[in-house]
């Protein structure tokens, strides 16, 4: 007899058999509650994106409406600014709102003469509805896509489902529809002008207040100048002390450009502008015919010697600081006074002081005043008395000189061989003659410096 014959066996079989179709039963309700789990998770996430969707497609529609209101229906327009404002809500509410705010203070602006559609031809979407062009900006919505695979019992005896997540993916994206721009080409690439806004004004306040007082930096970097020191009294190199002046003959232009009718109003002659310029432009020059340099790590300066050597710390600063000091006696002698120590202008007076140059100044003009030279190439007198030989030409006076500065230039040095670059500067200055026209004219030579 058999091992499992009789009832023994008959009863084994029917304990093994219903043992595994139970457990085949258990592993097909957990895969079904794994799927279901699975399908109401997926369903509510994509639910949940739908909402963020719909909530933030309401703030574009509304946004988009109002910019194509203000285009006066054009769609398309409307649809550019809308791209030009950020193209998402957050960034084009934000430009509504200061829109409203600064109609609300009373400032005009009109998005129609902002909008600048340089590169973008909107003629050939006269046909575009608003409903497409919110089509082309609304949220997208992605389609699901799981990935979840079969691991369980079923699948170790060849049960297993072979994309448990497909069967799920389809039903979430039947059940909630995925979302896709509408692709509308050549609408991109507009820009607002922003200025006139009251974000804009406010900001150019804000700038300005935050700038310091032009007058007051230049009398701080005046007074660190003229003592060789800093504000904390700490000394300063000659590389320190230049960078000082070049600051303020930068200020000296913003004020001139600024402030013209101020203190140092100028009706003929070189303006402040002018003046800061020319000084900016000479001291410039003076470095670079020199090798001016100072090391960005070490602040070691450096500069070319009088016979070609490389010249650097002490030695540099000392003989930077004799050729600058040359340099400005000349400035001041060609571009501040006339050949009979008068101011070239209003303007010189305030100029000097305020570049520094007041003590040169006074040392200057002492020696032109004390040499009073009976007759000058320049000419002194109000009516710009010329040489014979110019006068002879048509240069009888400074509106002759100041129409026409080149001829008088031939006329004079046809008939004067002997007279200087500096003379006829003066002359030309003194005749109104545009400081730009005369270092046009006659180049200032920063690096012609007596030795």
């Amino acid at each position: 007899m058999g091992l499992f014959s009789g009832s023994f066996g008959t009863g084994l079989v029917t304990g093994l058999a219903t043992s595994v179709d139970k457990s085949l039963r258990n592993a097909m309700d957990k895969r079904d509650e794994e799927l279901s789990s699975a399908r109401k998770f997926w369903q509510t996430r994509q639910a949940q994106k739908m909402d963020l969707a719909e909530q933030r497609d309401s703030r574009i529609k509304k946004s988009l409406n109002r910019l194509i209101d203000e285009m006066n229906g054009d769609a398309a327009a409307g649809l550019a600014a809308f791209k030009a404002a950020g193209g998402d809500p957050d960034s084009v509410e934000l430009f509504i709102k200061d829109l409203d705010e600064t109609r609300a203070a009373g400032l005009e602006y009109n998005l129609q003469d902002k909008l600048k559609l340089d590169g973008v031809d909107l003629s050939q979407f006269g046909d575009l509805t608003r409903e497409r062009a919110f089509a082309s900006v609304r949220t997208e919505l992605s389609p699901v896509d799981i990935q979840m695979q079969d691991t369980g019992l079923l699948a170790n005896i060849g049960l297993g489902m072979k994309d448990m997540g497909k069967g799920i993916s389809e039903e979430v994206n039947k059940m909630i529809p995925a979302r896709e721009q509408e692709a509308i080409e050549g609408i991109t690439g507009a820009v607002l002008d922003r200025s006139g806004m009251i974000t804009s004004e406010r900001y150019k306040k804000e700038v300005m207040a935050a700038v310091p007082d032009m007058k007051t930096q230049m009398s701080a970097n005046l007074y660190q100048i003229n003592n060789g020191k800093d504000l904390m009294g700490k000394d300063l190199t000659e590389a320190d002390i230049t960078k000082l002046e070049m600051e303020n003959a930068k200020l000296l232009t913003q004020i001139g450009g600024l402030a013209k009718a101020e203190t140092a109003a100028t009706d003929s002659g070189p303006t402040l502008t002018e003046i800061s310029a020319l000084y900016s432009k000479g001291l410039t020059q003076l470095q670079t015919d020199l090798g001016f340099e100072v090391n960005s790590s070490t602040g070691i300066m450096t500069i070319q010697g009088p016979e070609g050597q490389l010249l650097e710390g002490a030695e540099a600063q000392s003989y930077w600081k004799q050729q600058k000091d040359s340099w400005k006696s000349d400035f001041v002698q060609t571009s501040i006074f006339d050949g009979s120590g008068n101011y070239v202008s209003n303007d010189a007076d305030f100029a000097a002081r305020s570049l520094g140059l007041g003590d040169v100044a006074t040392s200057v003009r002492a020696s032109l005043v004390e040499a009073a030279p009976e007759d000058t190439a320049a000419g002194a007198t109000e009516e710009l008395k010329k040489p014979k030989s110019a006068s002879e030409a048509g240069f009888s006076t400074a509106k002759d000189v100041k129409n026409n500065p080149f001829g008088y230039i031939s006329a004079v040095r046809t008939n004067n061989p002997k007279i200087t670059d500096g003379e006829l500067r003066l002359a030309l200055i003194k005749s109104g003659v545009p400081m730009y026209e005369v270092d046009e004219l006659i180049p200032f030579d920063a690096s012609a410096q007596p030795q």
